[in-house]
């Protein structure tokens, strides 16, 4: 599992203090330091709590440098001494799982979510079959967004990414596993994923017996129902099948006669079926809503080219021009209605501005070749 948090949370170094161990310097049954040494991390504020109340020769114990190497694992998977480190954690306690969790349980007892979450995800580094373990790490994340990072938009969207992360691991291994069902459902729906979250939370009912739960998720899934029908509508009409995106996108026409974003989709998919006049009918309705949308202007143009009415073809093609600067292929949609109404002059213009912009767009150079071939 690549870690996707590490970033923000590289600077915990910070928190540890590194010391070498020579090869007698401790003895732990099965495990032997190279004899070159070993570099291990101490957490420094309990190195000098034990500098201050310990005697020297009981300053750097085994529990605290399994602390140190433990916090170091959840803060840099990639550390390199990463192998060494586990093969010494399994080697000093073979319960040392047990351990590391009871210790982040305990870390969000206290309210110290980051110290929690780090040793989680040292937790899941050594194993990351475990369910249980990615279900707390999964969790603790989501806590975390919540409690601590309310203004941090651009950490909220990582630390949620991995959490989902998380979540969707643990159905990898155990597809029953209900309550991933449903917090992924909220992870989905936060990031408008709607069809996802909706077959999430299907799934969490079906496996569920906590009624009280099993009610707040049908709830749920009436309010999102609508917006699972736009994002398959959307998602058909972008993927080149109109006929089964206005199946699911005129269904909601007359409960959402006000979103723009429906109305375009609905004219795009018309456009696609070569129903201009249809589609001309719902661009406008944008343009009602949206003046200046971009966007629905350069779709108009080419509906109103698709009628040959070139005209208001240009019209709307300068207009977006006028709104969005220069943009080659709006550029070669222009020149191609000037081409088509006889101004040849004014379509050469336009294609050499164009190209100018991106000298490798294959359509604006075949709309050149047959411009040159008339002039």
């Amino acid at each position: 599992m690549k870690f996707l948090i590490e970033p923000y949370i590289h600077k915990r170094t910070e928190d540890l203090s590194f010391i070498q161990l020579s090869p007698e310097a401790i003895e732990v049954k099965g495990y032997k330091i190279p004899d070159e040494g070993l570099y291990v991390p101490l957490l420094t504020e309990n190195l000098a709590k034990n500098i201050k109340t310990k005697e020297e020769d009981k300053i750097v114990t085994a529990n605290a440098i399994v602390r140190g190497m433990i916090y170091l694992l959840g803060v840099d998977s990639n550390f390199k001494y990463k192998d060494e480190y586990i093969e010494f954690l399994y080697a000093v306690n073979p319960d040392i799982e047990k351990y590391i969790n009871f210790e982040a349980i305990k870390f969000a007892d206290e309210d110290k979510i980051i110290e929690s979450i780090i040793f989680l995800k040292a937790l899941v580094l050594l194993n990351n079959k475990n369910t249980y373990y990615l279900f707390n790490y999964g969790l603790t994340l989501v806590k975390y967004v919540s409690e601590k990072l309310t203004n941090k938009a651009k950490a909220q969207k990582v630390f949620k990414k991995e959490s989902m992360t998380c979540f969707e691991e643990i159905l990898n291994i155990d597809e029953n596993f209900e309550l991933a069902y449903y917090h992924l459902g909220f992870l989905y729906s936060d990031v408008k994923q709607f069809v996802k979250a909706k077959l999430s939370w299907e799934k969490y009912v079906e496996l569920s017996e906590d009624e009280n739960l099993k009610v707040e998720i049908n709830n749920m899934l009436l309010k999102i129902d609508n917006q699972a029908k736009y994002e398959r509508g959307y998602e058909a009409v972008l993927g080149g099948r109109p006929q089964e995106g206005l199946s699911f996108l005129l269904d909601l026409e007359e409960s959402y006669s006000e979103w723009w974003n429906l109305l375009f989709f609905i004219g795009l998919a018309y456009r696609q079926l070569l129903q201009y006049k249809e589609a001309i009918k719902y661009f406008e309705k944008v343009l009602e809503l949206e003046e200046n949308q971009l966007d629905t202007l350069a779709e108009l143009g080419l509906c109103y080219a698709g009628i040959t009415d070139y005209n208001k073809s240009i019209e709307c093609f300068r207009k977006a021009l006028e709104i969005g600067g220069d943009n080659n292929e709006i550029l070669c949609n222009l020149a191609m209605a000037y081409m088509e109404k006889g101004d040849l002059i004014k379509a050469s213009e336009c294609l050499d501005k164009s190209l100018a912009l991106n000298p490798e767009d294959e359509i604006t150079k075949v709309c050149k070749e047959k411009l040159d071939t008339l002039l």
